[in-house]
């Protein structure tokens, strides 16, 4: 179950990278452009990937600060 659960974080923190750094693209665009509308949206959901990418990561190395190796690394 474990060894599951720890494949599957390696998923969702891929995904969560692909998202932040999409995000931070459109960001990076909507800057250069100077465009009107707004750009909150796309800043909301680059804070929720980096947040969630940063918690996924502080879980493993607690898990492997008790000594449960991780085994999808």
């Amino acid at each position: 179950m474990d060894e599951i659960l720890r494949v599957g974080s390696d998923d969702i923190l891929y995904r969560l990278r692909q998202e932040e750094a999409k995000r931070a693209d459109e960001i990076k665009r909507w800057r250069r452009n100077a465009c009107g509308g707004s750009i909150q949206e796309a800043d909301h959901y680059h804070g929720l990937a980096s947040d969630a990418a940063f918690e996924i990561i502080r879980l493993r190395l607690k898990l492997r600060e008790a000594g449960i190796p991780d085994k999808a690394t």
